[in-house]
């Protein structure tokens, strides 16, 4: 997965499973931040992989829950 494919990916995550998280991110002008930090964090999982694989989704999923967490 390229680099610009792999950050819309992420924000289409984000804004789908965690809303209230993609929306205060863009009030606070800081979702482009979270956003390459997130994409740093799954780097791993997006190498190579369809971002069509359910399981991969899951992956990513858990992983911004988890970076949410940690805020």
């Amino acid at each position: 997965m390229t680099t610009l494919i792999a950050y819309d990916y992420l924000r289409l995550v984000l804004e789908e499973e965690f809303p209230a998280a993609y929306l205060r991110f863009i009030s606070h002008g800081v979702l482009h931040y979270e956003l390459t930090n997130i994409q740093e964090i799954c780097a791993p999982l997006l190498t190579g992989l369809d971002e069509d694989d359910s399981f991969l989704r899951y992956e990513v999923t858990g992983t911004i829950a988890n970076y949410l967490q940690e805020e």
